[in-house]
């Protein structure tokens, strides 16, 4: 958030939301951990710059992509899992070694991270090519999962303007079609954290304020419940 991501939001992670894809990545990614020892240069190239992503305040400076720059790896492996036919959540969907393309990057903006613990991202807008592929532009996002003060879990992320857009229209639609706008608790929560004012910010920040936004309002909603349940509890237990 990819997350949370113009029309965007990497900052939260489309088709599925962050927790999803961070399930699904997790074994992949803790055999490949377990591997390191003996993994190839490409991917110990891939997992410093992961590392280092976190809290590097150059993340969005244009030599960190450039063909022997650190964050290459990740843009080449993310862009490539997103247009593999398996998915870029598909579990299986490893990369074989030497065959991502060398990305040209430009036009990079950092967008604001997203810190929500246990979970955290950070993302940069830009436009990238792959040799021979017409430009595109979207988001990179670095996705971590923190477990007992470590990082547990990892990835990085390429989602095009274009995938955003679609995954943003595709979900105001079901909302329009399958919530109750009228439930007093919905109205409560979403009074709690107000929409932002759509002419105040840039298309980008509009959608990445949405994901944030429905994330707290969902949170609000699932406390609401356990409040309610533990009242009820406490109801009974007293009587």
């Amino acid at each position: 958030m990819a997350g949370l991501p113009p029309r965007s939001a990497p900052f939260t992670a489309p088709k599925g939301g962050l927790a999803r894809t961070l399930r699904r990545s997790a074994p992949l990614l803790v055999m490949l951990t377990a591997l390191s020892a003996c993994a190839s240069p490409e991917r110990k190239a891939y997992n410093a710059a992961l590392e280092q992503a976190r809290t590097d305040p150059g993340l969005c400076e244009p030599e960190r992509y450039s063909a022997s720059g650190a964050y290459q790896p990740l843009i080449s492996q993310a862009w490539q899992k997103a247009h593999s036919t398996a998915g870029a959540d598909a579990q299986n969907n490893a990369i074989p070694e030497g065959t991502t393309p060398v990305m040209t990057v430009s036009n990079l903006a950092p967008t604001p991270a997203l810190n929500i613990p246990p979970y955290s991202q950070r993302a940069c807008h830009m436009t990238v090519q792959a040799p021979g592929q017409a430009p595109e532009t979207g988001f990179l996002t670095v996705v971590y999962y923190t477990h007992n003060g470590k990082v547990d879990t990892s990835l990085a992320r390429w989602n095009s303007d274009s995938s955003i857009s679609q995954y943003y229209d595709e979900l105001k639609a079901k909302l329009r079609s399958g919530v109750d706008m009228n439930n007093p608790t919905l109205k409560a929560c979403m009074e709690h954290y107000p929409a932002i004012d759509p002419k105040s910010v840039a298309p980008a920040m509009q959608q990445a304020a949405v994901s944030l936004r429905a994330m707290l309002v969902r949170r609000c909603l699932a406390n609401h419940a356990a409040l309610q349940n533990l009242y009820q509890d406490m109801y009974f237990i007293h009587r």
